[in-house]
């Protein structure tokens, strides 16, 4: 899905939103009884609707935290299930419908742009159209917080005041979240790092932290060459305090080859998705406790 400039998208999702709002409106005018028949026929029946509707639809868990930090009552349900390729996620025919009848897509086609299914008419919110893994930096998410919250402003009119003041807070938590990760990356900028997947390389950077190699060779992954682990291993060589930052959804034989082959260093694992019915904040802080003191 291509990404859309966000005046266009907010246009488009205003229209969309009176349209059905006018909608509901005549078909209760018309249509009172078949209205409230329908209602109430999954309580008659002691059944529930097969697909449970959404307001606001995510491909990735960390977006998903994001809307529930500015708008804790939002309805929102992320695509991404427990051990799936971020990268290369195939939605079921489940998901596509739940996708069709949201109000509010968001993605990050940096990091989402290969998966198949998602070719869907929604205006779609791309916070991250350009850059990979943006989500790990709480400088980029500060910058992105605010068009965040204008989208679901207009998508619940009725709590703008609430969403407004979680803004602010929000934008708070992301100046403390950037101090903290600066203090604790400051002893890395004279070691540097050893990466098995590109994740964490713009956060390394944003803090000066040098990326002396990252195996896997693209940001979707892929083998590793023994040429890359050869580089690798000198530089651990020549500069013996180096860390190796390892991913918990990638095998990492890279870097286990790498600390057998290097006096044992430990190899640190990372993670940089979380989970559906994580918050942003506490990916951000348990990633945090892992480096070391």
């Amino acid at each position: 899905m291509h990404s859309m400039r966000r005046t266009d998208f907010l246009h488009n999702l205003a229209a969309r939103k009176c349209s059905h709002i006018t909608c509901r409106r005549h078909q209760g005018k018309r249509f009172p009884r078949l209205s409230l028949l329908l209602m109430m026929l999954p309580a008659l029946f002691g059944t529930t609707p097969a697909i449970a509707l959404a307001d606001i639809v995510t491909t990735l868990p960390p977006l998903a935290g994001l809307v529930r930090m500015l708008d804790e009552r939002a309805a929102v349900h992320c695509l991404l299930p427990p051990g799936a390729d971020a990268h290369s996620y195939q939605l079921t025919p489940r998901q596509v419908q739940r996708l069709k009848t949201a109000n509010l897509f968001i993605r990050a086609s940096r990091d989402d742009g290969g998966w198949t299914g998602l070719n869907t008419p929604l205006p779609a919110l791309d916070l991250w159209p350009d850059t990979d893994h943006a989500w790990l930096v709480p400088f980029e998410v500060r910058r992105k917080l605010p068009h965040l919250a204008q989208a679901l402003q207009l998508l619940a009119p009725e709590r703008r005041s609430s969403i407004q003041r979680a803004l602010i807070r929000a934008l708070d938590v992301c100046d403390r979240l950037e101090a903290a990760w600066g203090h604790a990356l400051a002893p890395l900028r004279q070691r540097g790092v050893v990466m098995q997947h590109p994740a964490w390389r713009r956060l390394c950077r944003h803090f000066n932290v040098p990326v002396w190699a990252v195996l896997e060779p693209r940001h979707h992954g892929g083998g590793i060459r023994p040429r890359k682990l050869e580089h690798a291993l000198a530089i651990l060589r020549t500069h013996p305090d180096v860390i190796l930052w390892g991913d918990v959804r990638h095998p990492n034989q890279g870097l286990v080859w790498l600390s057998r082959h290097s006096g044992g260093r430990p190899v640190l694992r990372f993670d940089a998705l979380g989970d559906c019915g994580m918050g942003w904040v506490q990916l951000m802080r348990l990633n945090l406790e892992r480096l070391p003191s």
